[in-house]
């Protein structure tokens, strides 16, 4: 809250938007929120349309109708450079990593100009299995390093927003503990995030906030202690809550 007494915008604001590809509608009238400083749980089955709104929020797609706000300025329309540049790091599904080039070239890429040395040690501090790879090129690496690899660019820069798209998936147990952890430090540390997770369970955890989309539209939204019983996952979702766990 403010020293006046209001509260501050959103960190990120949807505000009835749609999104196409071509000339089929992908997302509805879709209007979301995710505050400052929280974790935010974009959840839906497949197909639901998780990954186009976080590839409209960040820029990387236009959106059709409505608006993006970031922290109350209407950014419609920015592409997704100058997105990155007021903040915002989008770690797509697939592991966004350059595969030809070394992980200390990767890592070079995401930081910030005459910060590289000091986000090279970060880098290595948040995962030290990079620090020992800085040589080996990224496309070498296993799916877990490579997935470490692309989120820790949420590490580098301080970033206001980050929107994570799937980054457990494919992953063994165990990295996806390590992947959840670094996540958490993240939002610690002072960043929004914008969460589209497989892992229902682990999702709502360490959420604040709970959005539900299905078929290009949410259907639900609100705080994760409302969605405990898989009766509610089942209404909406028609799927288990039990699914991803």
């Amino acid at each position: 809250m403010t020293l006046n007494g209001e509260h501050p915008p959103p960190i990120l604001e949807l505000r009835s938007v749609e999104a196409r590809y071509g000339m089929t509608t992908v997302l509805w009238d879709v209007n979301l929120e995710v505050p400052p400083a929280s974790v935010v749980a974009l959840l839906g089955p497949n197909g639901a349309g998780k990954t186009t709104l976080l590839r409209a929020a960040s820029g990387l797609i236009p959106v059709a109708k409505g608006r993006v706000l970031l922290e109350g300025t209407d950014v419609t329309g920015l592409p997704m450079y100058r997105m990155a540049r007021l903040g915002v790091c989008h770690i797509p599904e697939g592991r966004g990593v350059l595969p030809s080039l070394s992980v200390k070239e990767n890592l070079i890429l995401f930081s910030p100009k005459h910060k590289e040395r000091e986000c090279l040690e970060r880098a290595a501090a948040a995962f030290p299995i990079l620090g020992a790879r800085l040589n080996q090129t990224a496309g070498s690496l296993s799916g877990g390093e490579q997935q470490m690899l692309a989120i820790v660019r949420a590490y580098l820069t301080n970033p206001r927003l980050v929107l994570v798209d799937e980054a457990s998936m494919g992953l063994a147990p165990l990295v996806v503990d390590q992947i959840f952890e670094f996540l958490g430090r993240v939002a610690r540390e002072g960043s929004s995030l914008l969460l589209v997770e497989q892992y229902i369970h682990r999702a709502l955890a360490m959420s604040d906030r709970v959005y539900l989309l299905n078929h290009g539209r949410i259907v639900f939204c609100g705080p994760p202690s409302e969605l405990e019983g898989e009766e509610i996952f089942e209404r909406y979702l028609g799927i288990e809550a039990t699914a991803g766990s």
